[in-house]
């Protein structure tokens, strides 16, 4: 009786044995299920609300950004129309043959930092807080009279960390002509045809250069333009560029004097910035008053605001702002105040 027990005892205990490694199998795979789970949840989360370098987060929507430059740019058609198309004609190609450069010039005012400013929060979701909107201030950030080594590696340095972070990151040099040429002769690889640098892929980035370079000749060109009789809408870009990259090579102590970037065509273009003139400036007038809530204001008052403003070339002919939109807010403050107190 015991013997005939004992196949039994034995296949239970193997089934009981058999049972608890089955368990032991199937929970270990729960847990890596789970685990895996939570893993690509964590990575779907983090894709949401963190900013990576993708097209939700950097994109063109050429239309909406066409519609919002000629909203709040008054009078720089060429700019706005050049940087449009360029923009587009460079998202639009997956391998661009390189980076896409653009140089502003312009007096003060003219509304070179305003479009780089509506660029920025165009293209990218987070705008300037964005991780992947750089920001150089010649001043600020190269301030020696003499480039030093430092300086080559600091600048290299940038360039090259971030654009591992993200291709399609933007440089902005403010105060460009205020760089050395040593300096700014650093981002030539950067610029050039390269199809990559030591595996790096630097074609899809942007960089942009603001600079009063070639004011005083656009606003001469642009006086002679208006005493001949022309409208401003009659100047194009080519009537412009070529007195932009000549004026910008030849400029002894500027970073773009005798530049390797110009002298190798690398800049992509030289967008001029014209001297505003009164019709603008009553534009810039109307748009701060209405944001500040002062609508329907009487052509007499933004008359008044226009008068604080200096213009030229002369008392007689007051044509062109000397400040452009730049100072027209604190008039309005000014004599909106004055209205507000009385």
């Amino acid at each position: 009786m015991p013997r005939n027990n004992q196949p039994t005892l034995h296949s239970h205990f193997q089934l009981v044995l058999g049972s608890e490694c089955l368990v032991t199998i199937l929970t270990s795979i729960g847990f890596a299920t789970l685990f895996f789970t939570g893993w690509i949840l964590s990575i779907s989360v983090h894709n949401i609300y963190n900013e990576n370098c993708n097209e939700r987060w950097i994109h063109l929507d050429t239309a909406e950004l066409k519609s919002v430059l000629h909203a709040n740019v008054y009078g720089e058609h060429i700019a706005v129309k050049t940087v449009v198309n360029h923009l587009h004609a460079h998202f639009m190609n997956d391998y661009p043959s390189k980076a896409l450069s653009f140089s502003f010039h312009g007096g003060p005012g003219t509304g070179k930092t305003l479009i780089t400013k509506i660029l920025v929060n165009h293209l990218y979701k987070e705008g300037f807080k964005s991780q992947f909107v750089h920001m150089v201030v010649a001043s600020r950030d190269f301030p020696h009279n003499q480039t030093t080594y430092q300086d080559k590696v600091k600048l290299r340095k940038l360039i090259e960390d971030k654009i591992k972070q993200c291709g399609q990151s933007i440089f902005i040099f403010d105060e460009a002509d205020k760089l050395s040429p040593d300096l700014l002769n650093i981002l030539k690889p950067y610029l050039d045809h390269h199809e990559h640098i030591d595996n790096i892929v630097y074609r899809k980035a942007i960089f942009i250069f603001l600079s009063n370079t070639a004011g005083p000749m656009l606003t001469q060109h642009m006086i002679d333009f208006w005493r001949d009789g022309k409208t401003r809408d009659e100047i194009n870009l080519k009537d412009l560029e070529h007195i932009i990259e000549k004026s910008a090579v030849n400029s002894a102590g500027s970073g773009y004097y005798k530049s390797d970037l110009i002298s190798h065509y690398l800049i992509t273009a030289f967008v001029p910035f014209l001297p505003i003139e009164k019709e603008q400036v009553v534009h810039c007038i109307r748009h701060h008053l209405e944001a500040k809530g002062h609508f329907n204001t009487p052509i007499n008052k933004i008359e008044e605001i226009a008068q604080q403003l200096h213009f030229y070339p002369n008392e007689t002919d007051k044509m062109f702002s000397a400040t452009g939109c730049k100072r027209v807010e604190e008039k309005v403050d000014y004599i909106m105040g004055e209205k507000d107190q009385s």
